[in-house]
């Protein structure tokens, strides 16, 4: 008489451990070959950038940002520092932003430079440009400076406590009764308060009893030409 063993059936049939399994444990490779040749594909994608990424690190790029640009700390600037950084900022306001988005003197009230939050939201709008538009800036950054940034700017312009409705709380920046607040921003419009907000705040960060330096135009003489500071 024949003795009868199921796990001989087992192993004919398919079962666990028979031809069966093994066809199912080639499956699960073949998928994991295919994943990973998926991710090594996006690996490779990738390695232009992450050699780009490694060449800033050496460069000493990363705490500026791509592109080598550095942020303007208005409070750790010496005179000499912020008279640069001023001349630079009025070009841009004068030479780029205007021309580029035109915004009114709602959008961007002309007493902009004698308040710290209209200097420090101009600055920033400009560092933003300058990461869009440096040599490691893109197409997307460009996009999102115009359909992001700029918005943010004036609507940070309009909070109640800067230029709510397009002027400050300051009596002497009101315009003048009937004036149209929707034409575009000329140079004119903020000049005057440039030329102050710019004299006045290198006198407040030179030492007490030290003599005006030579620090560019004095108030009246105006925003620098292009070249002096350049566009950014």
């Amino acid at each position: 008489m024949s003795s009868h063993h199921p796990a001989s059936d087992s192993c004919a049939s398919g079962g666990p451990g028979g031809v069966g399994g093994s066809r199912g444990d080639q499956d699960v490779l073949v998928s994991l070959g295919a994943d990973l040749g998926r991710v090594s594909a996006l690996l490779s994608a990738q390695l232009p950038r992450i050699e780009k990424l490694e060449a800033a690190v050496g460069a000493g790029e990363v705490e500026a940002g791509l592109g080598g640009f550095r942020p303007v700390a208005w409070a750790e600037l010496d005179p000499s520092a912020a008279a640069a950084a001023w001349d630079e900022l009025g070009v841009w306001v004068r030479d780029v932003l205007t021309p580029t988005v035109e915004p009114s003197v709602r959008q961007v009230p002309p007493c902009w430079p004698v308040h710290s939050w209209g200097r420090e939201t101009l600055s920033w709008l400009h560092g933003a440009y300058r990461q869009a538009y440096g040599p490691a800036g893109s197409g997307f950054q460009v996009a999102e400076w115009h359909t992001r940034w700029v918005p943010h700017a004036y609507a940070a312009f309009e909070a109640p406590e800067a230029a709510q409705g397009g002027f400050c709380a300051r009596q002497e920046h009101s315009p003048a009764p009937g004036a149209d607040r929707g034409r575009r921003l000329r140079v004119e419009d903020w000049q005057r308060w440039f030329d102050r907000a710019r004299a006045a705040d290198l006198e407040h960060r030179r030492p007490a009893g030290t003599a005006q330096a030579a620090a560019g135009p004095r108030a009246g003489e105006g925003v620098p030409q292009v070249g002096s500071a350049g566009l950014g």
